[in-house]
């Protein structure tokens, strides 16, 4: 195959996995919430609503490990959840959700 030989396994891994991901409907979405765009993310980190995502994405990296593929912010006010996708080396894909108002990790499937 030429994409594999141009590319190499780690990527052929990787495009697997979002696939694997978005067959099984791990996107954020899944969370039940709306999300919500970078303009009003960037607002509400500026009015201290939810904490900045590089805080977040401190909680989620302590609670696995992997590459991070994804990631969105959503929810409604007052329950804002960052949800990170990561997948990690034995390819398994995992979905880290982080209270944006607290930084602090509320699940990992």
């Amino acid at each position: 195959m030429v994409f594999s030989s141009r590319y190499g396994k780690a990527t052929m891994g990787r495009l697997a996995a979002l696939l694997v991901a978005g067959a099984l409907g791990m996107d954020a979405s899944a969370a039940g919430a709306a999300c919500v765009g970078l303009g009003q993310a960037r607002a509400l980190v500026q009015a201290g609503t939810i904490v900045p995502l590089m805080s977040a994405l401190g909680a989620a990296r302590g609670a696995t490990k992997g590459e991070m593929i994804a990631g969105s912010l959503c929810g409604s006010t007052g329950n804002y959840r960052y949800v990170v996708t990561f997948l990690r080396t034995d390819g398994r894909v995992v979905r880290v959700t982080i209270d944006a108002r607290t930084g602090e990790v509320v699940s990992v499937k």
